[in-house]
C-alpha cells in the first residue's frame, strides 16, 4: 500500500531513491579488486611469482582490458533490457569467478585472460549497474545524487585496497584473490536481492521523491536518441576526448603510484599511504562537481576536469616537495570522483535515460579502452623519456590542450531549473 506524504507518492518507509544511492556505492567500492587501485597492490607480488617484468604486466593488463572494451555496450543494452537488480546479481556471480580464476594464474599469458575478466565484470559491468541503478531515481538533484555516490565510493576505495595489502602480507596474494572473491559476492548479491528497486515507479514512486500532476510513478523516460545519433554528436565527443585523457592518465599514474613516487625517494608503504589524500580529493571532486552538474555554467565542466588534470601531472612530474606530492595525489582524485560525477550527470542530460546504459556503455568503452593503455603508456613513457616522472610532465600536454577544445566545443546542455530547495531540474533538453 502505498501512502501520500507531502512530497509525493512515497512508500511506508519514504523516497528509495537515497537508499539506492547508498547501496550503489558500496557496490562501487567492492568493485575494487578490478580496478586499477586495486590490481596495484597485487602487481609485485604477482610479477615476482611469474617471472614477469613490469612492461610484460601491463601489456597483459592492457590487452585483457582492451578486450574487456568489446562487451560494455552489449553490456549496457542488457542492463536496460533485464534492469538493474537481476543483471547486478549475474554479474556478481561472474565476477567472483573470474576473481577466483585470477588466485590459480601460473603464466603471463592466463594473466591477460584473468585481466580481461575481472576488467568486464567489476570495473565494467558492476560499475556500469551501480551508476544506472542512480540515475532512474533522480532527474533534478542527479548530479548531486551521483556526486554523493562518488564521494561514498571512493571512501570505500580507499579502504579496500588497504585490507588487499593486509591480505597479501598475510595470506599471500592467490588467497587473498579468492577473500576478496567470496566477500565481494556475498555481500553485492545480498544487495541485489533484498536492496536494489529498478525504477521508482515500482514503489509507485517518481524521481527525486517530487510531487507530479497525475500522481502517478513516471521516471522520466521521455525519447531517446538512438546509437547513431549519439555517436554522431559532438557533445559527445567532447565528454568523450576529456573522458580518455582522465582514464588513461589517472590509470597510469595509479597503476605505477611506487615507480613515480619511488622517484623522489618514497617507499612502497609511503607510496601507498598516498591513496588517502587520493580518496580525499575523490570525495571532494565527486561532492563539487555532482552539485555543479545541476546548475547553470555545468558545460565548462568537461575543461575544468582537464584543466585539473594538467596541473596534478605537472605537481606529479616537477613538484619534489611533500606539499607538492600531496597536491598532486588530492588532484588526481579530483579528477577521478569530479570527472565521474560529470559523466554520470550530463549524459542523462544530453541523451535522456531511457537508454542510459546503453549510451553510458559507448563512454564507459572509450574509458575502459584509454584505461587499458594508461599502464603500458606510462612503461613506455618511462622508458623513452628517462623516468616516469619526465613522462608525466610530458603527458600533461595533452590534457591542456583539451580545455581548450572543451570550451570552444563544449557540450550543448539545457539551462537547468533551480528549485528553492536547492536541486536543480532540467527544463528543455538539447
Amino acid at each position: 500500500m502505498v501512502a501520500v506524504g507531502a512530497s509525493g507518492p512515497r512508500s511506508p518507509a519514504g523516497f528509495y531513491g537515497w537508499r539506492i544511492v547508498g547501496l550503489a556505492s558500496l557496490v562501487g567500492a567492492l568493485t575494487a579488486p578490478g580496478q586499477s587501485i586495486g590490481v596495484s597492490v597485487f602487481r609485485e607480488a604477482m610479477a615476482f611469482d611469474l617471472d614477469a617484468s613490469d612492461t610484460a604486466v601491463s601489456t597483459a593488463y592492457m590487452v585483457g582490458t582492451l578486450g574487456a572494451s568489446t562487451a560494455l555496450p552489449r553490456l549496457g543494452r542488457w542492463i536496460d533490457e533485464v534492469g538493474v537488480r537481476r543483471s547486478m546479481t549475474v554479474i556478481a556471480v561472474a565476477f567472483a569467478a573470474v576473481l577466483v580464476h585470477m588466485s590459480v594464474i601460473r603464466h603471463v599469458a592466463w594473466l591477460a585472460v584473468g585481466f580481461l575478466g575481472i576488467r568486464m565484470m567489476g570495473q565494467g559491468a558492476l560499475s556500469l549497474a551501480a551508476r544506472v541503478s542512480i540515475v532512474h531515481w533522480f532527474e533534478r538533484r542527479r548530479g548531486f545524487a551521483l556526486g554523493v555516490s562518488m564521494t561514498l565510493t571512493a571512501a570505500g576505495m580507499a579502504v579496500v585496497p588497504l585490507g588487499l595489502s593486509l591480505g597479501v602480507t598475510a595470506w599471500g596474494w592467490r588467497s587473498t584473490w579468492v577473500a576478496a572473491a567470496c566477500v565481494m559476492l556475498i555481500t553485492v548479491m545480498a544487495i541485489a536481492r533484498f536492496g536494489m528497486v529498478d525504477r521508482p515507479s515500482d514503489l509507485g514512486q517518481v524521481p527525486d521523491g517530487r510531487m507530479t500532476d497525475s500522481g502517478g510513478g513516471k521516471d522520466g523516460d521521455g525519447p531517446s536518441p538512438s546509437r547513431a545519433e549519439v555517436l554522431r554528436s559532438p557533445s559527445f565527443w567532447v565528454l568523450a576526448a576529456v573522458a580518455s585523457a582522465n582514464s588513461l592518465l589517472i590509470t597510469g599514474m595509479v597503476f605505477h603510484q611506487t615507480n613515480v613516487l619511488g622517484e623522489l625517494g618514497y617507499s612502497d608503504a609511503r607510496a601507498a599511504a598516498m591513496f588517502l589524500p587520493q580518496a580525499i580529493g575523490a570525495i571532494a571532486g565527486g561532492l563539487v562537481f555532482g552539485w555543479a552538474s545541476d546548475r547553470p555554467g555545468r558545460f565548462l565542466l568537461p575543461a575544468a576536469i582537464a584543466l585539473f588534470l594538467a596541473v596534478s601531472c605537472l605537481l606529479g612530474g616537477m613538484g619534489s616537495t611533500t606539499a607538492t606530492v600531496f597536491a598532486y595525489s588530492i588532484g588526481l582524485g579530483i579528477c577521478t570522483g569530479g570527472g565521474a560525477a560529470i559523466n554520470g550527470a550530463l549524459l542523462p542530460a544530453l541523451f535522456g535515460i531511457r537508454n542510459i546504459g546503453s549510451v553510458s556503455g559507448l563512454l564507459h568503452v572509450v574509458s575502459v579502452v584509454n584505461s587499458a593503455l594508461g599502464a603500458l603508456t606510462f612503461s613506455l613513457g618511462a622508458d623513452l623519456f628517462g623516468s616516469y616522472r619526465e613522462a608525466l610532465t610530458v603527458f600533461a600536454i595533452w590534457p591542456a590542450g583539451l580545455v581548450l577544445v572543451a570550451i570552444v566545443w563544449h557540450p550543448r546542455l539545457p539551462t537547468p531549473a533551480i528549485s528553492p530547495d536547492g536541486g536543480g531540474g532540467d527544463r528543455s533538453r538539447s
